[in-house]
């Protein structure tokens, strides 16, 4: 597994690949979190949650918790994590 930091007001790209999914956790307060992906055919970065997934991007995580996302949920391995307010941790 790999862990990855991301500092409040900031985001980085993870390329998932072969992984079941990623956790991600907040460190020192609640984060505003952003799962996106280059959507090759709008240009643009749009939401990398399916709607099946009973939940959307943006989204809360709560200090000492983490919300668990397997690539079920997601429309692409390559995705953008974002956050607002907290530096988080993604395992992956």
């Amino acid at each position: 597994m790999t862990t990855q930091s991301i500092a409040a007001d900031s985001a980085e790209e993870i390329d998932l690949g072969d992984s079941p999914g990623m956790s991600i956790s907040a460190l020192g307060g609640i984060a505003t979190v952003y799962v996106d992906y280059y959507n090759t055919q709008t240009g643009k970065y749009t939401s990398a949650i399916n709607a099946s997934a009973g939940y959307s991007s943006p989204f809360k995580v709560e200090p000492g918790k983490s919300k668990d996302i397997p690539m079920s949920e997601l429309e692409s391995e390559h995705v953008r994590v974002g956050t607002d307010d907290a530096a988080i941790t993604v395992t992956y």
